[in-house]
């Protein structure tokens, strides 16, 4: 196991283009390194410098040693956590969804702000909706949505700047390029805002956008559909260049790889077409897709879970199966690469962590 540190995933995506994407070694045959049970997971891991942090839905964040294998601090927030975490400087920020457990309307949600080197709680802004949406840095700023409608501008010091409100649940986590963020509402529309809260544009779908965030290109813009549609749009003018339609909701968020998007749907299948909207080929599973599929840029595998308790690695060119692990639990969470590692949290409240093949010729 190597210990030099150099590559992170630091949000939900891996960066804000929410792409999936990450310049890590490939892991070619991902050997089992580590499980540790730490409660039911839905939010996706990140990683930075040796440390992985998730939290749970018993409302635990964990920061976890990688290479000592140990739990450095945990933190227990009272409330399930389902949004993912985004590190930021010396900070870990995340959000609570207090209803998850209880199906009641809550206003007694946060927006919190963790040392993450200690865990200790820094700043806590509580939010009047639930929160599924995972924290976007905008420069020094952090943007998310509310199940309140509205898309929040918050500051390093805890203080919301500016809050823009839809006609809709905002379920889906926003990305960002060029001043400019975008995310979806349950009213239909995919929304392009400034980062001072002005909209530039919105462009009408064919239903409510939920998990699905939307995935950022250089010109173009992909997002899918509750109602099952994957569109790409004209990220200047929110023109739609062209979209399709899924029998079943698409409910993971796509994956941009070299000149193709990639994505899970509802009806158990992961698809890939190309950038001009022209099939690849699709790959069928045991199970309903919410999880997003995650790649290094130098690995032809991809890799997702799915409801039906896999793990799988797809092959990004051929959609054929080189690699699948058996977990005991749903698979929401989506998987974070980093340094030549997998890490990813099912709904068994196993924590799984893959390391990079090593030839057996080589280890001690």
């Amino acid at each position: 196991m190597f210990t030099e540190y150099k590559q992170s995933w630091t949000m939900f995506r891996g960066n804000v283009h929410r792409t999936g994407t990450a310049k890590t070694k490939p892991l070619t045959k991902p050997l089992l390194y580590w499980t540790i049970e730490l409660g039911p997971m839905i939010s996706s891991p990140v990683f930075e410098r040796g440390f992985l942090y998730i939290a749970t839905l018993t409302g635990r964040i964990f920061c976890l040693d990688i290479l000592r294998r140990e739990i450095k601090w945990h933190q227990n927030m009272g409330s399930p956590i389902v949004s993912s975490p985004l590190i930021m400087d010396d900070m870990m920020i995340c959000a609570t969804f207090d209803s998850w457990i209880n199906n009641d309307i809550s206003e007694n949600n946060f927006v919190f702000s963790l040392d993450k080197n200690d865990g200790n709680v820094i700043w806590k802004v509580q939010i009047t909706g639930d929160i599924f949406s995972s924290p976007c840095p905008i420069g020094n700023d952090i943007v998310l949505g509310s199940l309140d409608h509205n898309m929040y501008l918050i500051n390093p010091k805890g203080e919301i700047i500016w809050k823009y409100e839809t006609d809709g649940q905002i379920w889906s986590s926003p990305s960002y390029s060029d001043n400019m963020l975008y995310f979806g509402s349950d009213d239909g529309f995919i929304y392009s805002v400034s980062a001072n809260g002005s909209l530039k544009w919105k462009s009408k779908l064919n239903g409510r956008v939920r998990s699905s965030s939307p995935c950022l290109s250089k010109d173009l813009l992909f997002i899918g559909t509750h109602e099952g549609g994957m569109y790409c749009l004209d990220r200047i003018d929110g023109s739609i260049k062209w979209d399709k339609t899924i029998l079943k909701p698409v409910l993971s968020s796509p994956l941009l790889v070299k000149d193709r998007i990639i994505f899970g749907t509802s009806d158990c299948r992961l698809y890939c077409f190309n950038l001009e909207g022209s099939k690849i080929w699709e790959f069928e599973t045991g199970g309903k897709i919410w999880s997003s599929p995650s790649t290094s840029e130098y690995d032809k595998l991809l890799f997702f879970g799915g409801l039906d308790s896999f793990i799988y690695g797809i092959n990004s060119y051929t959609g054929k199966q080189e690699w699948k692990f058996p977990t005991m639990g749903s698979i929401d969470s989506s998987p974070c690469l980093a340094d030549g590692m997998l890490f990813i949290g099912s709904r068994d409240g196993i924590l799984y962590c893959f390391e990079r093949y090593r030839n057996p010729a080589y280890i001690c």
